[in-house]
């Protein structure tokens, strides 16, 4: 009961001086602003790069690649292996590799793609029927990759969503040729699906929505480029098997060529989330200190305040003391003003953040039209942030606090 008529009490002084209330309100407001928008742009950026993952597949996802240069002795060298991934490899990695699911092969080419004379550049990636199991992507209208498309060399593709609206304006373009060029060579394909938009990537121009998908025998054979293939890609049964499914690729590739574990390199989204996560929550960190720092001056305005007020209240206190109220019960009243005045900020500062969060992310929407930032506002942050406002309400007001509940009621009526 007591808590309440202290709540009760200190709404009523704080309404009483209006102009000192709202300037005080304005430090601990900005404050926790900076602090919740800080906080919504790491969470924004962390849920920006799980969206980027699930496009590629997910957590479970990881590839093979044979990178043109090498870290040897200290030193890059370029990779001067003679050994390449091959379409054996992937055939023995689907048979003798357990804790793998699914795996396919890519090859992305940059190529000039061609419909009815309109000319626009462009990505072709070469891969298998798996492709699809693997990103987890469907198509949208006709069909994928197959099984026979392989076997006769096909030349057949599925296009990008944003491939279709550039150069179909929308219209159904199943069953149409279409030309691809590469390498001075000139090609005729039929379409024969669309993918579903995954939308634009991080990066300007390579949104995976702006792609054509051929087969990859079909590539090796009108293209040129033997049986070498660029990647391997693949998804572990679980998130939890991604190590071990790794390790079960490389000694599969180690052995297929003559021992060489140097030439092909691993990378897992797992790893990439991990180290990203650990990325973004430093920056978060020294953000959100640095926007702390208006909390800790937000902080000494309060003492200031508190004891202004302590001083004004100085005949109350006395008459307060004189019938019967105890040093406990002064210093609560005073601490639970500073307590209310930095909630009140804070819930005034999350509404102020917020906003901020939604500014920012409009800003990087208007500067950079392929990113869509999402502002984020999480439960945490808010009950951070208002743990941080009655932390700061309880430390910066105790001294003033402690002040009153010290003076004597003779001297505190005597100063009248």
């Amino acid at each position: 009961m007591k808590i309440l008529e202290n709540f009760i009490a200190a709404f009523s002084v704080l309404r009483g001086s209006k102009l000192r209330t709202i300037l005080t309100l304005l430090g601990i407001t900005i404050g926790i602003a900076g602090v919740i928008a800080m906080m919504s742009f790491g969470a924004g950026a962390e849920k920006l790069m799980m969206q980027q993952i699930d496009k590629i597949g997910g957590p479970s996802m990881f590839g093979v690649y044979r990178p043109g240069h090498i870290r040897k002795n200290g030193r890059w060298q370029r990779n001067t292996s003679p050994h390449h991934l091959e379409m054996r490899d992937l055939r023995h990695i689907q048979e003798e590799c357990p804790s793998v699911e699914v795996a396919t092969v890519e090859r992305s080419h940059y190529i000039n793609f061609e419909v009815d004379g309109k000319h626009q550049q462009t990505y072709m990636r070469a891969t298998t029927f798996e492709y699809q199991k693997v990103r987890q992507w469907e198509t949208e209208y006709g069909r994928f990759l197959a099984d026979t498309d392989m076997d006769f060399w096909s030349k057949v593709c599925v296009i990008g969503a944003k491939v279709w609206k550039d150069q179909f304006k929308g219209l159904d373009p199943v069953g149409q040729e279409v030309g691809i060029s590469h390498g001075g060579k000139n090609k005729r394909f039929t379409v024969i699906g669309i993918m579903e938009s995954r939308g634009d990537g991080l990066e300007a121009g390579r949104s995976d929505d702006n792609m054509i998908f051929i087969p990859i025998t079909t590539a090796q054979t009108r293209f040129g480029g033997r049986n070498h293939v660029g990647a391997i890609m693949a998804r572990a049964k679980s998130p939890l098997l991604v190590e071990q499914a790794m390790k079960e690729v490389e000694t599969v590739l180690t052995r297929n060529h003559g021992g060489d574990n140097t030439f092909f390199r691993t990378w897992s989204a797992k790893k990439g989330i991990e180290g990203a996560k650990r990325m973004i929550f430093i920056i978060e960190m020294i953000l959100v200190i640095i926007a702390s720092i208006s909390l800790i001056v937000a902080g000494i305005g309060i003492l200031n305040i508190m004891l202004v007020s302590v001083t004004e209240r100085i005949p109350e206190i006395g008459l307060r003391k004189a019938v019967g109220a105890k040093s406990l019960d002064i210093r609560l009243q005073f601490l639970t003003e500073s307590v209310l005045l930095c909630l009140i900020g804070s819930i005034i500062g999350i509404a102020l953040g917020a906003l901020v969060g939604q500014g920012f992310a409009q800003a990087v929407k208007f500067f950079w039209s392929h990113i869509a930032w999402p502002p984020v506002i999480t439960l945490d942050a808010v009950l951070i942030s208002v743990a941080a406002g009655g932390t700061v309400g309880v430390f910066f007001g105790y001294y003033p606090a402690s002040q009153a509940a010290k003076m004597t009621p003779i001297d505190a009526i005597r100063h009248t």
